[in-house]
């Protein structure tokens, strides 16, 4: 073969994405196979057509009805996830179909687990309920990533955990024990060294690492913290050398690697880059092994291919697309260390923006700096250590592992960063070939052209629109002026039912705001000092900036207030009733609360009130219903849109309120399933007698209400457009 590989690869995928979207795509790759593979277009394209198809449609039609497990679950020794005493499991039920669960411990137990390295059958029943996916726009989807990485689609209910374990079978089962045993002995390490060992040896990346990969993926260099080829390569690289020194037939060791680098994938969890790697590695060897003179491009399709059929949506995914990406760029374009990471970075740029929505400047700066450091100093060392506890120096790493840390999060805060938005697929694959004809022929027009092109369709906001997004049991609305010309979030949710490391403020707010190529906020208003609202607020200054913090004076000491102002935020302003907040081309009026006496939280919500777009607006925040009777009703306010009080609690939303504002619509931000069962049926019997619509987040996530001067749509995430 001579790159024919790359043609029937064209003809298969695009098959495939037919049936797996975006089918416009399948139908270039079709049509551009068709019309460069010669003679192969007569028999091999249609093959590889049909067997795409197929491939497509069975993937489709699974990841639309995934089966149900049946039977007790086999779960993996390192399977097991043990927060306090509540502990998470995948493993495959009887029938071979993944299936996750949860149940509470005794610390006992707890601790037994974590320390787990035996193959566990866990009985279960009761109800099955498919894993919840995103309820907010780019909000992240871990239902889908689940399915994607491990076709896992279903949890049973939590239930005392019953379980049996038993010695490891067969090869599979042993290698998984064996990654067991080794991330007990990573355990010894310091904790840095530690951290990093088990993440770029092993490819587990734990909650502690959290904060240290928010600054690497700012800076770019993401890629150099996880497994990938680079680093398979050149621990073949090493072998080699090795071998060649003692001797050994170089014939016999790449039957040996054939048999050894499959086993990998069970001892590093099997990501994009790894499974590129390793089967890159193989067919190559196999190619030179048996006389096949496929070419490097012959190979690299192959392997595509054979990814694909163990993991259809591989290159759905941002790691998928990236790692085969930047193989073919290696593949293809010879060039020196910088020209090669000056190149490599430009060509991720359209792809890292549709899934991270920022990039920075100096990415190929701080990858051609650190690529060596990590090659040859960072990895070999951790080597050293891991199999040496104790070896000399082990001290010193993790000392000097915690100074650079250190280091890239000062980076992460230097200027460079451009928060672009978030790019659609199709303007993405036009980037990306942009940048190969750039490369190719030196026409850089066309990436100009795509650039400026793409910033004016992903930044350019000409109608107003007011957000309510769904962060569980809290409040978090979004007022965006039309252009940009102001931006306003009135609460940001918070952790006051449990914590999490990624809480709603980062990955549904932060991530919103950055795909709409929002960089500061304007103000940010924190109606009272209740955690559902507020308590995620330091989390949100962490990460965006804000102009303006809006309190009022009683709220302005609290404890989630002070840790709000320490992010960043440039002054601090308290309101009372009669004050107006202008922020840009929006004006909102306090009208409540009108003094510092109120003797609880809830009546000393901030309550805005003001015109966007066609339609005048109020957000109540928790006002109950004192505060509806005693400071809003004589103010007669004319509402076309209600934020209804205190998530639809019957302690708010009056019925004489009600029916003088009488809004248009009712907008309800409220947790599914909540433990307060809001909103009360009082509330939606009161909304219903004044004949007034309403949406719900807890029935179908976010609320989102585009307007112009002339004209309003309504949509809702889960759900076609308006309705209650």
């Amino acid at each position: 073969m001579n790159r024919r590989g790359v043609y029937l690869l064209a003809a298969g995928l695009g098959g495939m994405l037919l049936f797996m979207q975006p089918w416009w795509l399948g139908l270039l790759l079709i049509g551009w196979a068709a019309v460069k593979a010669g003679r192969l277009a007569k028999v091999a394209v249609p093959l590889a057509l049909l067997l795409g198809l197929g491939w497509g449609y069975r993937a489709a039609q699974l990841t639309a009805s995934p089966p149900l497990p049946r039977g007790p679950a086999i779960v993996m020794p390192t399977a097991w996830q043990v927060t306090g005493e509540l502990v998470r499991y995948t493993g495959k039920a009887a029938n071979g179909v993944m299936i996750s669960g949860s149940a509470k411990v005794t610390p006992a137990q707890a601790a037994a687990l974590s320390q787990m390295t035996a193959i566990a059958t866990v009985h279960w029943q009761g109800e099955l309920t498919r894993l919840s996916g995103a309820r907010n726009p780019y909000e992240f989807d871990y239902a889908l990533y689940a399915w994607r990485q491990n076709q896992l689609a279903w949890q049973s209910e939590q239930q005392p955990l019953t379980m049996t374990v038993r010695p490891p079978r067969g090869i599979i089962e042993r290698l998984h024990v064996l990654r067991a045993q080794v991330l007990l002995h990573l355990k010894q390490l310091l904790p840095r060294t530690q951290a990093y060992a088990k993440g770029l040896l092993l490819g587990q990346v734990d909650s502690d690492f959290a904060d240290q990969c928010d600054a690497f993926v700012t800076l770019g260099i993401f890629h150099l913290f996880s497994v990938s080829g680079l680093h398979l390569f050149a621990l073949i690289g090493a072998l080699y050398w090795l071998t060649d020194r003692l001797r050994l037939p170089k014939e016999a060791v790449d039957w040996s690697l054939l048999g050894l680098l499959p086993t990998l994938l069970v001892l590093i969890p099997p990501a994009a880059g790894i499974m590129r790697a390793v089967w890159l590695r193989v067919i190559t060897m196999l190619s030179d092994r048996l006389g096949l003179q496929w070419s490097p491009l012959d190979c690299f399709a192959a392997a595509v291919a054979l990814n694909l059929t163990l993991q259809p949506y591989v290159l759905h995914t941002m790691g998928g697309q990236l790692t085969y990406l930047l193989c073919f760029i290696l593949m293809v374009v010879p060039a020196s260390r910088w020209g090669l990471s000056w190149r490599l970075a430009v060509v991720s740029t359209p792809v890292v923006l549709a899934h991270t929505f920022r990039v920075h400047l100096l990415a190929s700066v701080f990858s051609w700096l650190l690529m060596p450091l990590f090659e040859l100093g960072l990895m070999p060392a951790l080597v050293i250590v891991s199999i040496w506890l104790h070896a000399p120096g082990a001290a010193l790493l993790e000392s000097l592992l915690s100074s650079a840390e250190q280091g890239l999060t000062q980076l992460a805060t230097l200027p460079g960063e451009i928060v672009f938005g978030a790019v659609p697929v199709g303007l993405a694959a036009v980037g990306v070939v942009a940048v190969m004809v750039g490369l190719a022929y030196r026409r850089w027009q066309w990436l100009a052209g795509w650039v400026a092109c793409s910033w004016l369709i992903v930044n350019v906001h000409p109608q107003s629109r007011v957000t309510v997004f769904d962060v569980g049991q809290g409040d978090a609305i979004l007022i965006e002026a039309p252009f940009k010309q102001g931006t306003v979030l009135i609460d940001t949710g918070g952790r006051g039912f449990g914590s999490s490391t990624n809480p709603p403020a980062k990955r549904v707010i932060v991530n919103y705001l950055r795909a709409r190529g929002i960089s500061h906020l304007d103000a940010l208003v924190l109606t009272h000092a209740d955690a559902d609202h507020v308590g995620d607020a330091a989390v949100l200054t962490k990460l965006m900036p804000v102009t303006t913090l809006v309190t009022t004076p009683l709220a302005a000491s609290h404890p989630y207030i002070l840790a709000a102002k320490a992010g960043k935020v440039a002054r601090h302003v308290q309101v009372l009733a009669g004050q107006t907040l202008h922020v840009g081309s929006l004006t909102l009026k306090v009208v409540a609360p009108s003094g510092t006496t109120a003797a609880e939280k809830n009546a000393d919500s901030i309550v805005l009130y003001g015109k966007i777009g066609d339609s005048k607006w109020l957000f109540t925040g928790d006002a109950d219903q004192g505060v509806e009777t005693r400071e809003l009703m004589p103010q007669n306010l004319d509402v076309d849109f209600l934020k209804v009080g205190h998530h639809g609690s019957k302690t708010s939303s009056a019925p004489a309120f009600i029916a003088q504002v009488t809004p248009q619509w009712a907008l309800i931000s409220a947790g599914v399933a909540n433990r307060y069962g809001h909103p009360h049926q009082e509330t939606l019997a009161t909304l219903q007698a004044a004949g007034v619509p309403w949406l719900n987040t807890a029935d179908g996530g976010a609320i989102w209400v585009d307007a112009s001067a002339a004209a309003h749509s309504i949509h809702q995430f889960l759900q076609k457009e308006g309705g209650p």
